[in-house]
């Protein structure tokens, strides 16, 4: 074959390879969109965002800024400034007493604690973890009590290896650690109950592991997450109650809740997106007893998935199994597609979803009998990017 023939040739074999490569990807295009558009949209946000660095590199961070602004004006319209709980102690600001031992480090106060004792954290913010190590503890703060950027163990701010503790009137922010999963409170121990605190700007609120059971109560959970792997609060086990709390705008793609809990059961609480980018509201990938009533649930216009449920999605786990979402408002407002519920079981099990108020302007599968409009004029609610106020909680 001649030099001329064999490039000849070739220009016919690389047209008919780009020719079908091109046939194939955009078939596999068509085929993503139809599955599922958002999966489109978000490949082609992201190559927007790559290109709009590359022309000026200060946009996407002015953008950022702008959204962080956005997104703390909404969160202060809706839930105002966190204030702590009135003095019902008298300490000095900045010491930790404990029994009659009084110190000025959180690290020191922990390495002393024995089982059954009661820690006071006077008013200030404290750069130092704290762990504890003893079983049947409980810490008070004292006024404004914030942790602030330290941890421990490269795991978190506080970490509870003893059974039974008990912390109350604590803020902690800005945890951050190098595998991206700093958290506020990171819980080892049987169990935990938390009252009244405010985790916020962080990587993750609470995480635990080998747990029996976590309470929380009375508590607000604020731009948590990173890369989708850390999240407002990531449960692994036993039993998770939730009641009068809130978890709002999770950040970077992270779920408000995921629980690996058999049960996670959440009454008179609030998980709601806002501008944030966030993931599910709700990830439950083990399956268990869900149970969510009298809170308001709605998925913000920027969230980053179409789900606001996922049930089951990796692996069911345990032999009791239920779905129950009753006297809820629920709102679905992403930009996207919205789904209510993804549970993927591997069988039958019961789901109830009754006597909610839902908004969404996709038709839902609702599994029950509910209250369904269109907007928020048609239920009578406040325009976005108001939340409900009867069930505001703190």
């Amino acid at each position: 074959m001649s030099m001329k023939h064999y490039f000849k040739l070739m220009k016919v074999v690389v047209c008919y390879y780009l020719l079908m490569s091109g046939f194939a990807l955009n078939a596999l295009v068509l085929g993503i969109c139809l599955y599922d558009r958002s999966i489109f949209d978000k490949v082609t946000e992201k190559l927007e965002a790559k290109l709009r660095l590359s022309i000026d590199p200060n946009a996407e961070i002015d953008k950022e800024k702008q959204l962080i602004s956005q997104l703390e004006n909404e969160i202060e319209l809706n839930f105002g400034q966190w204030q702590p709980l009135l003095d019902k102690y008298t300490i000095q600001p900045g010491l930790i007493k404990v029994g009659d031992l009084t110190y000025s480090s959180l690290i020191e106060a922990g390495k002393n604690l024995h089982d059954n004792q009661v820690m006071f954290i006077g008013e200030g913010t404290y750069r130092e973890p704290l762990v504890i190590r003893k079983s049947n503890i409980t810490v008070v703060g004292v006024g404004r009590v914030t942790l602030d950027g330290a941890s421990a163990e490269g795991k978190a701010a506080i970490i509870t290896k003893g059974d039974n503790i008990a912390l109350t009137n604590i803020e902690c922010k800005n945890i951050s650690v190098p595998d991206q999963n700093g958290a506020c409170i990171r819980s080892e121990g049987k169990s935990l109950k938390v009252d009244h605190v405010y985790f916020h700007d962080s990587e993750q609120g609470i995480l635990s592991s080998g747990n029996e059971y976590l309470r929380i109560t009375n508590s607000r959970f604020e731009k948590l997450g990173k890369n989708g792997q850390a999240h407002g609060i990531y449960i692994d086990s036993g039993d998770l109650f939730i009641d009068k709390s809130s978890f709002i705008a999770a950040v970077s793609e992270g779920h408000e809740i995921k629980s690996r809990a058999r049960k996670t059961i959440i009454t008179s609480s609030v998980i709601a997106s806002l501008s944030s980018l966030d993931s599910r509201l709700l990830d439950i990938p083990n399956g268990g007893e869900l149970i969510v009533s009298n809170s308001v649930l709605e998925k913000g216009p920027q969230s980053s998935n179409a789900t606001a449920i996922g049930y089951g999605l990796e692996g069911m786990k345990y032999n009791n199994n239920s779905i129950s979402l009753s006297k809820n408002v629920i709102i679905l407002e992403r930009d996207g597609p919205n789904k209510l519920l993804d549970a993927r079981t591997g069988g039958n099990i019961p789901i109830t979803v009754n006597d909610n108020t839902i908004i969404s302007k996709d038709e839902l599968e609702t599994y029950g009998v509910n209250w369904q409009f269109t907007s928020r004029k048609d239920a009578l609610i406040e325009d976005y990017p108001r939340i409900p106020v009867s069930l505001k909680s703190r």
